[in-house]
């Protein structure tokens, strides 16, 4: 089988796209990495990637030199292939000296729209390229494998599930030799490359294996001291031999690859002595000055080789926190244990390693009655193989101690999501003290476990009341989760979405205002005030005629208003804007690698082709009824795909149907909204967001899509006009009868209303399908015919149908439950069963 290199392969991929104008859809970055110091060419690779303007990078030291579309045949760096129109960009990044090393995140801008977030990988080494071009250069066994200097970084690709790779080097007896796999840290949309890395000796002995860690997951690590001079082999295989087509990048040389580090953080804008952990020379100590911080914030800490000077290539996690640090004295493991230590003032963290099977760590503290902290312990986090548990008890007391295991993402300020995130591994605790005096806070693994490099953080702060912003993921496209996770507005038109809020410990019960900052120039949000009630509301962003095409990054934030018997207006929030990307699923959702953002993606773009309107509703939904709202559907000349019209956002108890589809040849339209008997009745902003294309979601297929949406309008949820009560009445087979509803006028209405029956038992009819009535009538009688056809007994669900005109608007509205019973003929005998 003729073998291709990682970057051409790559390119005849392409092909596969159909170009199309529409919503850039970003598949992947090619390559996925690249030097610090540099100058990088890559490929950004998906659909309807016509009109390339930008590529918004998220976090600092990467610039865009220049950006194009390509198409047709082409080179890259010395490989051809052949690019469709609209799924290639060529983008030169420009990355800086001081780059921060490892994962940045990329969004490409066209005149279309935002697309999704991808990863870019950034190291200290030159990257070669595996080559497997011809039969002969296959790196499948020691004798064909491809060479690579030390200290480099190889961009591979594992073709096929049972592809091996391998990569020849030459060190010196006594040199650290580390290799590390970034895989499922790039970053996929489903699947993950499970990758197994082992180091070889000159003989093909096996030094060193693993296909994981507890670092970075499903990306193994290893790192030895090498026992002789010579030749040694990396070998990089499937684990399961049941994937194919999966990209890496293998680090390989000298370099440090520490498995944790200690403490696993320190106070803001001082220097910290961090021990260096996992190395195989033997523990060592490396000094960093942390940044400037108000609250708890990760930095990337990279371990630098002293001797060489040279760096891991992908950084560790450091905690830097605006607080003092307690590092563990031993003896420490019991409360006991402590008695002479000082008790420590909060806020603080607690530092220390569970460094064999059964240990315990305790700290001990001082705090008062009513004081509410938050005790957060982060191990998972930085990558440790412990798994925590912590627990708080006062000095002396009896009983069993406030203890936890894991977190809810709330508590961090996450958004909710499906899958496992291991930051929620962490345990917390929402701590108030009961009494004044010293308490004891425990630390130890929950499986009994430990380790040297079994590391944790406790961080005990002040409770602040917090309140993020989110846009909730789209429950219908639960493969698809960066679904509408940015804003792109067309210009002159708007673009709807929905968000919601996370509260981090107690609930707020007054009304908040969403406030967007740092919008782009000429667009608005327009947002309904958030209450206890309703957590998630309809969002419409709105551009001018004139806004000029553009992307940036904005915040969200939630104020409270208003005043209320709870004091909610005056009690201080913290609030900000929160995005949970998830990437790398496994299974049933279960994902590997979770990007989480404090800022929003938003662009203003070419004119929409379509547009949607409303008439908006005169008239009330009443509870237990029904309206239709009349839409149009405005089409630009030459825009003739059909365009699905739906309600995203709908109140308590309101119903939708399934989306309308308008076909070219039609323009307006009606959607029907249906409420409950217990229907939240009160006024709501609501919109219709309508989408090119005839199905709606068609989100597996691929499809293009545009969306636009209508203004906010007023939908009023009302109490019914009347509420019936029914007589009981029988009916004999073959005659008629009346039924009697009795009217009790909940909301007087002007005029006549018409009255039917609903929900009849099959055979029976009505002699006159509709009766008037006024608000002045106390009953309505209708007449009943029992056919042949009918069935003898009790039926039970018969409606009083009603349709009240208010304002020109039809209002359908069903009320009272009535009972029947069909007889037999007289003379004639029931069929016996």
């Amino acid at each position: 089988m003729r073998r291709v290199s990682f970057l051409a392969g790559l390119i005849v991929l392409a092909s596969a796209f159909v170009a199309e104008a529409g919503t850039p859809r970003l598949a992947r970055i090619v390559p996925p990495g690249g030097q610090r110091g540099t100058t990088v060419e890559v490929m950004l690779q998906g659909k309807y990637l016509d009109k390339p303007e930008e590529v918004l990078v998220y976090e600092p030291g990467i610039t865009v030199e220049s950006i194009e579309s390509v198409e047709g045949n082409i080179e890259i760096r010395g490989y051809r292939g052949r690019v469709e129109a609209g799924s290639g960009i060529r983008v030169k990044l420009k990355i800086a000296d001081n780059c921060p090393l490892g994962v940045h995140g990329m969004r490409l801008r066209t005149a279309a729209g935002i697309s999704e977030y991808q990863r870019f990988s950034v190291g200290p080494f030159a990257t070669i390229e595996e080559d497997e071009r011809t039969p002969q250069a296959r790196n499948d066994k020691r004798e064909s494998s491809q060479a690579v200097p030390l200290n480099s970084t190889v961009l591979g690709r594992m073709i096929e599930p049972t592809d091996v790779d391998l990569y020849r080097i030459e060190a010196k007896q006594g040199q650290r030799l580390s290799a590390e796999i970034e895989a499922v840290r790039l970053g996929v949309d489903q699947g993950i490359p499970d990758l197994h890395l082992a180091v070889l000796d000159a003989n093909g002995k096996r030094l060193i294996a693993a296909d994981d860690s507890a670092l970075f997951l499903q990306d193994p690590v290893v790192s030895l001291v090498a026992p002789n001079d010579g030749l040694y082999f990396v070998e990089i295989r499937h684990t399961t031999y049941s994937a194919a087509n999966d990209v890496y990048r293998l680090h390989v040389g000298t370099f440090a690859r520490p498995t944790g580090l200690y403490p696993a953080g320190g106070p803001a804008e001082k220097e910290l002595s961090v021990r260096v952990l996992g190395d195989p020379k033997g523990d060592w100590s490396q000094t960093v000055t942390l940044p400037a911080t108000e609250s708890s914030r990760d930095f990337r800490f990279v371990a630098v080789d002293a001797e060489s000077n040279i760096p891991t290539p992908t950084p560790n996690t450091l905690r830097v926190s605006p607080f003092d640090n307690v590092l563990e004295a031993e003896p420490n493991d019991s409360e006991d244990a402590i008695k002479s230590q000082s008790a420590a003032s909060l806020p603080i963290a607690f530092n220390g390693i569970i460094e064999k099977s059964g240990d315990v760590d305790c700290f001990r503290f001082t705090a008062k009655k009513g004081e509410r902290f938050k005790v957060h312990c982060l191990a998972n986090a930085f990558g440790s193989p412990l798994d925590p548990t912590i627990w708080i008890k006062q000095v002396g007391a009896k009983g069993n101690p406030q203890r936890a295991t894991d977190s809810r993402p709330n508590q961090l300020g996450y958004p909710p999501f499906g899958g496992m995130n291991r930051d929620t591994l962490d345990p917390f605790l929402d701590f108030t003290v009961a009494a004044d005096g010293d308490y004891v806070l425990g630390v130890e693994d929950d499986r009994g476990n430990g380790g040297a490099d079994f590391v944790y953080r406790v961080e005990i702060s002040p409770e602040i009341d917090a309140v993020y912003v989110y846009i909730p993921q789209d429950g219908e496209a639960a493969f698809q989760p960066q679904s509408r996770q940015s804003i792109s507005v067309p210009s002159g038109g708007r673009y709807n979405t929905q968000l919601s809020i996370i509260n981090s410990n107690r609930p707020f019960s007054g009304e908040l205002e969403l406030v967007a900052l740092g919008l782009p120039e000429g667009v608005t949000m327009h947002a309904p005030r958030v209450t206890p009630a309703m957590p998630r509301v309809p969002v419409v962003f709105e551009a001018a005629p004139d806004a000029k095409l553009q992307g940036k990054f904005i915040e969200i934030v939630a104020r409270p208003v208003g005043d209320d018997s709870k004091g909610d207006a005056e009690r201080k929030l913290v609030s900000g804007f929160r995005q949970s990307i998830p990437m790398s699923a496994s299974g049933n959702n279960d994902y590997y690698v979770f990007n989480t953002f404090e800022k929003l993606a938003i662009a203003v773009t070419e004119s929409a082709p379509f547009s949607i309107e409303i008439d908006e509703p005169k008239s009330a939904l009443v509870q237990n009824g029904e309206i239709s709202l009349k839409f149009k559907i405005v089409r630009a000349e030459g825009f003739e795909e059909p365009v699905s019209v739906a309600m995203e956002w709908k109140p308590n108890g309101v119903s939708t149907g399934t989306p309308i589809t308008i076909r070219t040849e039609k323009s307006e339209g009606e959607y029907l909204l249906g409420a409950a008997r217990n229907a939240t009745a009160g006024a709501y902003q609501v919109t219709l967001s309508a989408v090119s294309g005839a199905q709606r979601p068609a989100y597996r297929d691929g499809a293009n899509r545009t969306y636009v949406s209508t203004k906010a309008f007023k939908l009023l949820v009302a109490e019914p006009h009347i509420d019936a009560k029914f007589a009981r009445a029988s009916i004999e087979r073959g005659k008629t009868a009346n039924i009697t509803v009795k009217l009790n006028h909940l909301k007087p209405f002007e005029g006549k209303a018409k009255a039917t029956l609903a929900r009849l038992p099959r055979g029976v009819e009505l002699v006159e399908p509709f009766r008037e009535i006024t608000s002045e009538d106390k009953e309505v009688t209708f007449t009943l015919k029992a056919t042949d056809e009918c069935l003898t007994g009790g039926y039970q669900g018969i409606t009083l149908d009603l349709i009240v005109t208010e304002e020109g608007q039809a209002v359908r509205q069903l009320s009272g439950i009535g009972t029947l019973r069909i007889d037999a003929e007289r003379g004639v005998k029931a069929a016996s069963k």
